[in-house]
C-alpha cells in the first residue's frame, strides 16, 4: 500500500485502472486536488470549473457532487490523519440513459432487417421459381430474353434487399 500511496507504481495502476472503460469514469487527484489520473470516461473532470470547485470540496469524508446530469463522488485516501491522495468517481446518467436508447435502437434495427428479409426474399424467391418454371416450356427467343430481362431485374433487387440487410447499405 505504501508503494501506491507514494505514487511509485503509477504506471501499474494506470494501466489496471484504464482497464475500467465500461463502468463509471475513475480518477486520482493528488492530496492538493491535481489530477494524477483519469481515464477516457473520467475526462469530464479535466474541466477547469469543475476541478476548481472540486479543490474546494476536498474533505476527509466522502464527498458527493451532482452536476450536469453526473454525479462525482471523491473519497479520501487517508494514512493516519494524512489525506494521501482522492479516488473518484463519476456517474454519467445521460450518458447511461443514451446507452440504453442505443441499444433499444439497435433491437428495432436487427428486428427490421430481419423482417425485411422475410418479406423481400420470400416473394422474389417465388418469382424466379416462376421464371425458372417458364424458362422450361418451349418459348420463343424474345418471349425467353423478355425473362432472362426480368430475372436478371430480380436478381438486382435481390442484391439490393441484401446489402440493405447485411450491411445496411441501399446499393446493388
Amino acid at each position: 500500500m505504501k508503494k501506491v500511496l507514494a505514487f511509485e507504481e503509477l504506471d501499474f495502476m494506470r494501466q489496471n485502472l484504464s482497464s475500467v472503460e465500461n463502468g463509471e469514469g475513475i480518477f486520482i487527484l493528488d492530496n492538493k486536488g491535481n489530477i494524477v489520473f483519469a481515464n477516457r470516461k473520467a475526462e469530464y473532470i479535466r474541466s477547469y470549473v469543475i476541478k476548481e470547485e472540486i479543490k474546494r470540496k476536498l474533505k476527509k469524508k466522502k464527498v458527493v457532487i451532482e452536476r450536469n446530469g453526473k454525479k462525482i463522488t471523491l473519497y479520501p485516501i487517508m494514512e493516519g490523519d494524512d489525506i494521501k491522495f482522492f479516488f473518484g468517481l463519476i456517474k454519467d446518467d445521460e450518458l447511461k440513459k443514451m446507452e440504453e436508447e442505443i441499444d433499444k435502437m439497435q433491437k428495432r434495427f436487427e428486428s427490421f432487417k430481419e423482417n425485411m428479409s422475410h418479406y423481400f426474399f420470400n416473394p422474389l424467391v417465388i418469382a424466379k421459381g416462376y421464371l425458372d418454371l417458364l424458362m422450361e416450356k418451349d418459348l420463343e427467343k424474345d418471349e425467353k430474353e423478355s425473362i432472362i430481362k426480368i430475372k436478371n431485374a430480380i436478381d438486382r433487387i435481390e442484391n439490393v434487399v441484401k446489402n440493405i440487410v447485411i450491411e445496411g447499405k441501399i446499393k446493388e
